[in-house]
């Protein structure tokens, strides 16, 4: 389950950037469940007139790889139409227990235009079927990331909705401002100053495990905390807390020369 839970940070919450005039920027995360350390991540934006482009790689890190190893790499593109991010392509592989899994979504020029690919197949006797009808108007969770993080911008609101596919997850997100706030310093070369904390919900469509113990409608917006900080007119991710009934998992960024 603890896995499960820390493949959805690394490709819901950390595949997300900021939004600068510099053309290529790099960003470390690590991520600890109970004060352990069990997984970075390191993520690369190229941001070109308006276009992004960014991949982000995930390594499993203490005790999870000894026993539990994992890797995990994603790619991708997405352009900017009136004021609004649209994604291009959207690519995942990942390795856990010897089993590799890959996806490719494609959009092809139009937002319900879609090429998606998935090996191995998923198997609808562990996961809820993705209804066909529910692909339409979607975008990548990177793409929703940046969409929120430009609304931070110009807006400086973090309430959105978003219908979001990764090519093996088809879900809706909310998000809502909880409070801003100052976080002091907790580990070395972590973020201190001021913050926006915005509450998500997750609505789960397909792809979701139907053996789960997650049960979405009894979720708090407090549940998962997204803090995004301030630094050289920037917006970016600075710390994420996950609720969960085994505990809390807690990812920070590890500040580097460019923030």
């Amino acid at each position: 389950m603890l896995i499960k839970y820390i493949t959805f940070l690394i490709f819901f919450i950390f595949p997300s950037s900021l939004l600068s005039e510099i053309n290529i920027d790099r960003y470390m995360y690590s991520i600890q469940y109970s004060n352990v350390s069990i997984a970075k991540i390191t993520v690369t934006v190229s941001n070109e007139k308006n276009q992004i482009s960014y991949s982000a790689e995930a390594l499993s890190d203490g005790l999870v790889d000894q026993f539990n190893s994992f890797k995990s790499k994603l790619e991708g593109k997405m352009y900017k139409k009136l004021n609004e991010y649209f994604p291009i392509n959207y690519n995942v592989i990942s390795t856990y227990k010897g089993i590799t899994r890959k996806s490719k979504v494609t959009w092809n020029n139009q937002i319900n235009d879609l090429t998606i690919n998935v090996t191995p197949e998923q198997d609808f006797k562990k996961v809820k079927k993705i209804p066909k009808i529910s692909i339409i108007n979607v975008v990548d969770p990177f793409t929703a990331l940046i969409n929120m993080i430009d609304n931070l911008k110009i807006n400086n609101s973090c309430t959105n909705s978003f219908r979001i596919f990764d090519g093996r997850r088809r879900y809706d997100l909310e998000t809502i401002e909880l409070k801003r706030s100052y976080i002091e310093k907790d580990r070395p070369k972590t973020y201190e100053g001021k913050v926006i904390i915005c509450g998500l919900r997750f609505f789960p469509i397909g792809g979701h495990y139907i053996d789960s113990k997650w049960a979405p409608g009894d979720d708090k917006f407090s549940d998962i905390k997204l803090y995004f900080g301030f630094n050289n007119q920037k917006i970016f991710p600075v710390k994420l807390e996950v609720e969960r009934w085994f505990g809390k998992i807690i990812s920070r960024i590890m500040l580097l020369n460019n923030l």
